[in-house]
């Protein structure tokens, strides 16, 4: 089904046109330096993203998302809490490489990614080896992927690709909010398939060494 564009959402999305970045020019390195950088791949509503940076003032965020519908939600809750270290990009993910430079990440957040389930689109995965090609690029040497999903298939089939792809694998878990695992913030998916009693999987991915 097709989305309904939100009312007035050029001109919201102009409202936050600060916390845009339309590629990784100079201004958005002037935004970065001297500071880690942490990026969302698919920030969806940005509940996750805005509360991490809030609590996370000497990190800078960014947070990526393709449908303007759902990244305008993510930049207005931004912007009403007054963050100086979150921006935004809009465009699809296939396009991270050629966006950030080389080496320039420190770490990369993928939150219940679509699952694609059919094995035809195996290659859409945000964890499918082409996809890990690109951030292994991105990522600086001591760089990480932080991986949350509600879908087992999809946490198989990730824990299975990370290690064949040069990641080596730490804080594995079939069920996150039953682990100890403290100073987790949940994304609005989170939040919904926690009150139903869906288990979530997590995962961090280094490169290895």
């Amino acid at each position: 089904m097709r989305m309904r564009t939100r009312s007035h959402l050029e001109e919201r999305l102009e409202a936050c046109s600060n916390l845009s970045l339309l590629k990784y020019d100079d201004s958005a390195k002037s935004y970065v330096q001297g500071h880690r950088l942490h990026i969302e791949i698919g920030c969806g509503k940005g509940n996750f993203i805005t509360k991490t940076a809030l609590i996370n003032p000497d990190i800078r965020y960014i947070a990526i998302e393709k449908v303007s519908n759902v990244i305008v939600l993510a930049m207005e809750k931004a912007k009403n809490a007054e963050l100086e270290n979150l921006r935004f990009m809009r465009g699809n993910f296939e396009y991270l490489g050629e966006t950030f430079p080389d080496k320039s990440v420190d770490r990369i957040y993928l939150n219940f990614s679509d699952p694609w389930p059919k094995k035809g689109y195996a290659k859409r995965r945000l964890t499918h080896g082409g996809f890990l090609e690109i951030y292994k690029r991105i990522l600086k040497d001591s760089g990480e992927i932080c991986f949350k999903t509600d879908n087992r298939e999809l946490f198989d089939f990730s824990l299975e690709s990370f290690p064949a792809n040069g990641f080596s694998l730490s804080d594995v878990t079939y069920d996150l909010h039953n682990s100890g695992f403290e100073g987790n913030i949940m994304t609005e998916y989170e939040e919904k398939f926690s009150l139903q009693g869906t288990p979530i999987c997590r995962l961090v991915a280094r490169l290895a060494k």
